[in-house]
C-alpha cells in the first residue's frame, strides 16, 4: 500500500478527518517505533579511511547511509595495500585501547589495532531507521517515498496505528482500546517475523522473553 491508501483506510476506520501533515506527522512516529523491530539492512557502500597510528575513524552524520543507521551489525576492513584481503573486525567494549577491532559512540566509529599501511577501506553493514514520510500538497501531490519500507503483508500496522492515535486524540477510550489491541497484536506479528528472518538463531530466545 502506499500512504495515501493508509491514510485513507484510517479515516474511513477512524471515522476522523484531519490535514494530510497532521496523518503524516502520526506515520512518522510509527517509523519510529517499529524501527527497533523492522530490521531491514541497508545495503553498504565502501568508505575510505586514513590510517594514522593504527587507527582510523568514521564520521557517522558524514556519511550518507551511516547517518540513517539505527544499530550497527559489522564492520569489514581491507588494508589499502598490494593483495589486502577483507577483515570481519570485532566489536570491542569502550575500555579497550589496545586490541584490534571496532568501537563507536554516538559521532564516531574508531578502528583500532590496524597495520603500517596509511589508508583503508571499511565496508560497514547495519540495520537502518524507517524513512520519515515527507509530504508535498503540489500539484501534484506527492508523498516521499510513497509508502512503507516494510513488507506489505504487513502494512495494516499503520492504519491500526494511526487509528489508535486519533482515538486517543478524540479521547475516545473504548475505539482507542480496540485499536490498541490491534495494533499490538500486528506489532507482535511484526516482531517475531523480522526475527526468524533476519535473525533466525534468536527464534529459541522468544519463548523466554516477549520481542516487542
Amino acid at each position: 500500500m502506499q500512504w495515501q491508501e493508509i491514510i485513507g483506510l484510517a479515516e474511513k476506520q477512524s471515522d476522523e478527518a484531519y490535514d494530510v501533515a497532521d496523518w503524516v506527522e502520526l506515520i512518522n512516529l510509527c517509523q519510529d517505533e517499529l524501527t527497533p523491530y523492522a530490521k531491514m539492512k541497508a545495503p553498504t557502500s565502501d568508505i575510505t579511511v586514513s590510517v594514522d597510528g593504527h587507527k582510523a575513524e568514521i564520521e557517522i552524520a558524514y556519511d550518507i547511509g551511516l547517518d540513517a543507521a539505527h544499530r550497527i551489525l559489522d564492520v569489514y576492513y581491507t588494508p589499502d595495500i598490494e593483495n589486502g584481503k577483507e577483515i570481519h573486525l570485532r566489536r570491542l567494549p569502550t575500555f579497550n585501547r589496545f586490541s584490534k577491532g571496532w568501537k563507536m559512540d554516538s559521532a564516531k566509529i574508531y578502528l583500532q589495532g590496524l597495520g603500517e599501511e596509511a589508508a583503508g577501506t571499511v565496508r560497514v553493514e547495519f540495520y537502518k531507521r524507517l524513512a520519515h514520510a515527507v509530504y508535498d500538497e503540489g500539484p501534484p501531490e506527492t508523498f516521499t517515498p510513497d509508502g512503507p519500507e516494510i513488507p506489505e503483508e504487513f502494512h495494516p500496522i499503520y492504519v491500526s496505528f494511526l487509528c489508535m492515535k486519533c482515538q486517543q486524540r478524540e479521547e475516545e477510550p473504548e475505539d482507542k482500546a480496540d485499536f490498541e489491541k490491534e495494533y499490538s497484536e500486528a506489532k507482535q506479528a511484526f516482531a517475531v517475523a523480522r526475527i526468524a528472518h533476519m535473525e533466525p538463531w534468536s527464534l529459541k530466545y522468544l519463548q523466554q522473553s516477549n520481542p516487542v
